[in-house]
């Protein structure tokens, strides 16, 4: 996190606000590892911007649901219409199809999701984005 808030020019000095054992998250992981690789300034944002998990387990997910897809765009909305992004990159197709209902002044670009075997396709599309030559092999 530190490295991505140098990007923007701030000191961020974070405690860590969970307790326990770190959870590996394999698509945040790949997203992650593509950033480090990538000197832009880039806001990252969930179309639901919490962790929808079935009810008392925390540790699975699940699809958002109608509602809070529609609060998530709302959020998106308004943070789009504060960023005034040049274009927004989003990330599978459910965050595209997202992005097209909320705005129709920002280019929307979609890229794979990394998940279920989309992360070379991802990483090679997000390298093509940004002008980063992707190392063959490289696994994030």
């Amino acid at each position: 996190m530190n490295q991505h808030a140098r990007r923007w020019n701030v000191d961020l000095a974070a405690e860590r606000p969970t307790v326990g054992n770190a959870v590996a998250e394999r698509t945040a992981a790949v997203i992650w590892g593509m950033l480090e690789h990538i000197d832009a300034r880039i806001f990252l944002w969930n179309v639901f911007p919490l962790h929808p998990h079935e009810s008392g387990d925390p540790f699975t997910n699940r699809q958002h649901n109608a509602r809070e897809r529609r609060a998530g765009e709302e959020l998106l909305q308004q943070l789009i219409a504060l960023l005034h992004p040049s274009r927004i990159v989003a990330i599978g197709n459910d965050a595209a199809a997202a992005a097209h209902r909320v705005t129709d002044c920002v280019p929307v670009i979609c890229v794979r999701h990394p998940s279920y075997g989309g992360q070379t396709q991802f990483q090679g599309q997000i390298s093509e984005l940004y002008g980063h030559p992707m190392k063959t092999g490289a696994l994030f």
